[in-house]
């Protein structure tokens, strides 16, 4: 007899946050306009009067994770000035990358292609005539023991 399982097993959100180690350099991002500055906040996430530009290097001084979405960075500058960031305001590059795209059929071919055989195919198959026989000879051949035959 069996028994109806009582976990249930829900799909796992998307990772939203970026990962950052303490003391790794990043840079800002200011995702929603890049000559707009980003403000510093607390611990608790009011902001202060001081702000940083979009693609200013900074260094990860401490984070606090606060779930999924709200994962907080401290960081400082070279000038001393130090805050914390929502991770959404920190990447890795210096330049932001790119917003994906769809590769389109020429990218996702394969070079060389034209020189795959189908599978199962022989690799050096060769259509020649074959060879001419050479005429029998007159002179008997040296006989040897044969496959199975006893001496």
């Amino acid at each position: 007899m069996a028994f109806p399982s009582s976990r249930r097993t829900l799909p796992r959100p998307p990772r939203l946050t970026l990962v950052l180690a303490v003391g790794q350099r990043v840079f800002v991002h200011s995702p929603d306009s890049p000559t707009r500055p980003v403000a510093l906040g607390d611990e608790t996430g009011v902001l202060s009067g001081e702000h940083v530009i979009d693609g200013l290097e900074v260094e990860v001084m401490a984070w606090r994770p606060r779930g999924q979405t709200d994962t907080r960075y401290r960081v400082r500058t070279s000038d001393g000035v130090d805050g914390w960031l929502a991770a959404g305001n920190l990447r890795k590059s210096l330049v932001p990358p790119p917003p994906p795209s769809s590769p389109t059929s020429a990218q996702m071919s394969v070079p060389g292609a034209r020189n795959v055989r189908p599978f199962g195919q022989r690799s050096h198959v060769e259509t020649h005539a074959p060879a001419p026989l050479s005429p029998p000879s007159r002179v008997a051949p040296a006989r040897g023991r044969r496959f199975g035959e006893r001496f």
